[in-house]
């Protein structure tokens, strides 16, 4: 039976693997567009490692004016980029130098949508953030 649900790394995984078991699944690429005034845009990737347990990377790079050797904290957040939760489902590694890489060990989550959203330096406005797309799960 066909529905659909939010992405989430534990969907991503669950799902796409059921349908790709023999194939590591593609990555799902997922746009950062500024936030808050900001012009700081990006891409995070996120890469399946392993299937079982699953494993993914999520790679953040982003493009703009920041300065280099400052941590701009990540993560994965329900919601939407306009209204998002207040504690991420993941913490991701800090920005710096306008990269990130982070191997996350999924688990079954909640219900989305989700987000991936890059932060000023006091986290206390996004900078980047976007949506996580949309999947059939498979039941």
């Amino acid at each position: 039976m066909l529905r659909i649900s939010a992405l989430s790394f534990a969907a991503t995984l669950a799902v796409v693997g059921i349908a790709f078991a023999a194939t590591p699944p593609p990555s799902v690429v997922v746009k950062l567009d500024p936030q808050n005034g900001s012009k700081i845009a990006g891409n995070a990737t996120i890469t399946h490692v392993a299937m079982e347990p699953p494993v993914v990377d999520v790679t953040i790079v982003l493009d703009g004016v920041f300065i280099p050797e400052n941590e701009y904290p990540a993560g994965v957040y329900r919601g939407t980029c306009a209204k998002m939760g207040t504690t991420p489902e993941y913490r991701l590694k800090p920005v710096i130098g306008g990269r990130s890489n982070t191997r996350v060990k999924p688990t079954a989550m909640k219900p989305g949508p989700y987000l991936v959203a890059v932060f000023n330096t006091a986290g206390t406005h996004t900078m980047s953030c976007g949506a996580l797309p949309m999947v059939h799960h498979v039941k």
